[in-house]
C-alpha cells in the first residue's frame, strides 16, 4: 500500500481546487455529491446508527455532511494517507480520524454500525479487494450495514472524467457487478428448507444512482425509479450483515 500512500499524499495541499479543475464545467457541482449521498444514507439507515466509519475518507471531504444529518453519530474516518488524515483533523476536530495500513489496524475500532467507502475502491489494488472487505466485515457490528459508492463505467460522461483526472490516473474502474460479487462473497444468509441448503442473497442489493447533478425534491424522487437503470453517473451497493447464520 506504500505506493498509494504516496500518490494520495502528493495531491493533499490543493486536493479540492484538483478536483475543481479536472471537473471543468461541472466542478461547481461537487459538492451536491457530498450532499446527495448523506442524505441517502439518511434515508437507507432509519435509524441513526450509534457509529460510522468512513473508509478511505481522505482529507474528510464527506465528513462535515455526514454530521449535519447524524448529529448524535459518533463519527470515525480512517485512511492510508497521513498527510491527508492530519489535514482532516484540523478541518474537522468533531470525528475521530486515524492512519490505518492493514487490516489489524482495523480492529482497534471494535464494532462499527455502519461503514461507507466513498469512490474508494477503484484506488485500492484490485487484488487486495477481499483483504480489505474481510477487515472491514470483521469489526461490522450484528446488523450493521456496508455501503460502497463507485463510479459507474458504463457512463459515458463519468468514464471521460475518471480517465482525465490527476487523482484518477492510476486508478481502475469497477463494474457494478464486480462491486455486488464481491460482497456476496461475504455477506450472505443459509437457511434450511426442506432438507436442502438455500443461499439468500437479499442482504447485498445495487442501485444506480446520480443521474443529474442538479439536485432538488424531484430529481430525487425520479431517481427512485431508475434505480434499476445502469446509466446513473454512480452506483451503489448495500450489503447488511445479519445476526443469525445458519438454520432458521
Amino acid at each position: 500500500m506504500a505506493k498509494e500512500k504516496a500518490e494520495f499524499d502528493k495531491f493533499v495541499e490543493d486536493y479540492n481546487e484538483t478536483i475543481v479543475q479536472d471537473l471543468g464545467k461541472f466542478g461547481k457541482y461537487r459538492d451536491t455529491a457530498f450532499v446527495y449521498k448523506a442524505n441517502y444514507l439518511k434515508n437507507l439507515l432509519k435509524i441513526a446508527p450509534k457509529t460510522i466509519l468512513d473508509f478511505g475518507c481522505g482529507i474528510g471531504s464527506l465528513i462535515p455532511y455526514l454530521h449535519e444529518k447524524f448529529k448524535e453519530t459518533k463519527l470515525h474516518g480512517c485512511d492510508i494517507s497521513s498527510d491527508s488524515i492530519e489535514t482532516a483533523k484540523k478541518s474537522h476536530p468533531y470525528c475521530d480520524f486515524m492512519v490505518v495500513e492493514n487490516t489489524t489496524d482495523l480492529q482497534k475500532y471494535g464494532k462499527i454500525d455502519c461503514i461507507i467507502i466513498n469512490t474508494v475502491m477503484h484506488h485500492i489494488p484490485q487484488d487486495e479487494h477481499e483483504t480489505w472487505l474481510n477487515g472491514l466485515y470483521n469489526i461490522l457490528s450484528e446488523d450493521g450495514m456496508l455501503v460502497i459508492f463507485e463510479h459507474n463505467m458504463k457512463n459515458p460522461i463519468t468514464n471521460q472524467f475518471v480517465k482525465r483526472t490527476k487523482i484518477d490516473e492510476n486508478a481502475t474502474m469497477l463494474s457494478s457487478k464486480y462491486c455486488k460479487r464481491i460482497l456476496l462473497n461475504r455477506f450472505y444468509e443459509t437457511s434450511v428448507k426442506d432438507k436442502d441448503i438455500v443461499l439468500n442473497k437479499d442482504s447485498v442489493s445495487l442501485r444506480y444512482t446520480y443521474f443529474s447533478p442538479l439536485r432538488n425534491k424531484f430529481v430525487e424522487f425520479i431517481e427512485c425509479f431508475l434505480f434499476w437503470l445502469p446509466l446513473g453517473a454512480q452506483y451503489v451497493v448495500i450489503a447488511q450483515k445479519t445476526k443469525n447464520k445458519g438454520e432458521s
